[in-house]
């Protein structure tokens, strides 16, 4: 089998910031076809399904940026800049429609919208929101820490790790404005949201990981708001090596298995979906490295991205387990793995 994807991660003006690599599982072999050189600390980065086109976070000194980039040969040229509002930009997403682009920023705890042209390029920030407070830890959660923004289409979620809450607005697709609600997500204090998904065929429902607690929250709209069904740890009850951070959380694609990387732990946890959307407790594989910022999955294949070793791995899902191919290569400081499309 052969798949190729991408991986950003923090990296200097110079140094390779987005690496597109191709694996072939059969000859177990994973090469280099083309990088980025021109961007700093690309921590995140999303692809555009016309796949002419990927949108990257830029984390430098200053106000952060959102970058598009336009792929000819595997070449990347900068086609647009615009700036976020905010420090750290550590994350983005596009809505379903491509129609908007969003970016969380964790250091200032803000969010902007943007919107984009039919092809794909960057036209102007529609929207921004400054949010205010603090959470229980006086050390994590001193101010509002954006971690993760989500559109549905006319839903937005926004991880505030500061702030134990997942803002829950409306989305006026003609104006690129947010609407509040009433609807926001609270979480245990000091627990701190990270990143959540949405399950394809169990409609209504959140899964979601704090970082600081490494608990899953099983949440689903009960029409006035949302309720949790079920807490879960990403973590064996009996862990006490160094302090686990959770981090990413993914559904495999056929939506039978929940997956969240452990930094600390430095694992993937396996949970088994059921068939009323509750989890049951995880199986644990290694990340194969040290802090496994994030992974993502291609069919039976998961790929981890370990910040801290500079190691991306290569495993085959083989049930709740993963299993090393053999295939690893060393990408610097590597945060987000994503799909070529």
């Amino acid at each position: 089998m052969v798949r190729e994807f991408y991986v950003s991660g923090y990296a200097e003006l110079g140094e390779k910031g987005i690496i597109r690599y191709r694996i072939d599982t059969d000859k177990k072999t994973i090469d280099e076809i083309g990088s980025v050189t021109c961007i700093e600390n690309p921590t995140y980065m999303v692809p555009h399904p016309n796949g002419h086109v990927i949108y990257s976070g830029e984390k430098h000194k200053g106000e952060a940026e959102v970058v598009s980039f336009l792929l000819e040969d595997a070449e990347a040229h900068v086609t647009g800049k615009l700036g976020t509002g905010g420090i750290s930009a550590c994350h983005i997403s596009l809505d379903p429609a491509c129609e908007y682009l969003f970016a969380a920023n964790y250091a200032t705890g803000s969010l902007a919208v943007f919107s984009l042209g039919s092809d794909g390029s960057l036209l102007e920030r529609t929207d921004f929101r400054q949010f205010e407070g603090h959470g229980a830890d006086p050390v994590r959660q001193d101010r509002p820490h954006l971690h993760f923004a989500l559109c549905t289409g006319e839903t937005v979620y926004a991880c505030d790790l500061g702030q134990d809450v997942v803002w829950v607005f409306d989305f006026d697709r003609n104006t690129g404005k947010l609407i509040d609600t009433d609807r926001n997500i609270h979480v245990r204090p000091g627990d701190g949201p990270r990143h959540l998904a949405i399950h394809s065929t169990h409609p209504g429902f959140l899964y979601l990981i704090t970082e600081m607690a490494g608990t899953v929250y099983v949440l689903k709209d009960n029409g006035n708001g949302y309720e949790t069904i079920q807490t879960i740890s990403s973590i064996p009850a009996d862990y006490d090596g160094p302090e686990n951070t959770a981090a990413a959380i993914r559904f495999s694609e056929d939506g039978t298995k929940l997956l969240v990387s452990n930094r600390g732990h430095d694992s993937i946890a396996v949970f088994q979906v059921t068939e009323n959307g509750t989890l049951l407790p995880a199986v644990f594989s290694s990340s194969g490295g040290t802090g496994p910022r994030d992974f993502n999955v291609f069919g039976n294949l998961v790929v981890t991205s370990n910040q801290y070793s500079g190691d991306v791995v290569v495993y085959e899902l083989d049930g709740l387990t993963l299993r090393d191919t053999g295939i690893r290569s060393n990408a610097g400081h590597p945060s987000c793995v994503q799909p070529v499309l």
